[in-house]
């Protein structure tokens, strides 16, 4: 039987290994990657190649990339935690375009929406938040006092 195993694409391949690399700390949150160019160099690739890598974790809301400037590691924002009302639903999704824009948000990056039970929604940059549901706050404060 001739079984074929499917190989990534070599951008693929390149923004796994960057991403490796961005876990690890070899390119630290707030610093810049290599140059497009210093990258095909490295992977002797071709420009639309390691640009795709690139949209692939800037997507991802590893990086950021900026017009005539370096492609550089994403600052992990601290994160506040949100409790969320009993009765209360939690939806996650990506922001529009607009919504992106007005505020400020990187290609990425999801939004977790909170509505009430009245209907009011509250709407959050999930790498921002950590939300916990009023039951969840009770087991990790039993958590807490267990081990203290």
């Amino acid at each position: 039987m001739n079984v074929q195993r499917h190989v990534p694409a070599m951008y693929h391949q390149i923004a796994d290994v960057l991403r490796g690399e961005i876990d690890r700390g070899t390119h630290p949150a707030g610093q810049p990657l290599p140059t497009e160019r210093e990258l095909c160099e490295q992977y002797s690739v071709s420009l639309t190649t390691i640009r795709r890598a690139l949209a692939i974790l800037r997507e991802e809301g590893l990086i950021t990339t900026r017009r005539g400037a370096p492609s550089a590691v994403r600052e992990c924002p601290a994160r506040r935690t949100v409790v969320m009302g009993r009765g209360s639903k939690l939806t996650c999704r990506m922001p529009t375009t607009t919504e992106r824009f007005a505020m400020g948000i990187d290609r990425g990056v999801p939004l977790v929406e909170v509505r009430d039970r009245l209907g009011h929604v509250e709407v959050f940059l999930a790498d921002q938040v950590e939300v916990l549901s009023p039951e969840g706050l009770a087991s990790a404060t039993t958590r807490v006092m267990d081990f203290a």
